[in-house]
C-alpha cells in the first residue's frame, strides 16, 4: 500500500498492523523523499496517524474486505432465533 505523509515523503510497503488512531507499522518499505529525489528501503517502518496525508489501497485488497464483511455479516443472522428474551421454557 502506499502511504503520503504530510511532509510530502512516501511509503510503499505491506500492511503489518493498523490501530485505533491509525497508527501503522508496514514492512519491505521503500521511502521517497518529499523531492523524489532519494529512494530508502527499510525492512520495517512505523507511522504516526497523524503523519499522514492519505493511503492508497489497491482495489483488490478492498474488494476482499467487502466480501468478509458480507460474509460475516450473513453468518451472523437477523433478528430473533431460538433463544429471544422473554423466551421462557
Amino acid at each position: 500500500m502506499l502511504v503520503e505523509l504530510k511532509s510530502g515523503e512516501t511509503l510503499n510497503g505491506l500492511l503489518i498492523n493498523c490501530d485505533t488512531w491509525m497508527n501503522l507499522t508496514l514492512r519491505e518499505v521503500v521511502q521517497t523523499s518529499a523531492d523524489g529525489d532519494k529512494f530508502m528501503r527499510l525492512p520495517e517502518i512505523y507511522v504516526r496517524g497523524s503523519t499522514i496525508k492519505y493511503l492508497r489501497v489497491p482495489d483488490e485488497i478492498v474488494e476482499v474486505v467487502k466480501e468478509q464483511q458480507a460474509k460475516d455479516q450473513a453468518n451472523r443472522g437477523g433478528r430473533g432465533g431460538m433463544h429471544q428474551r422473554g423466551d421462557h421454557r
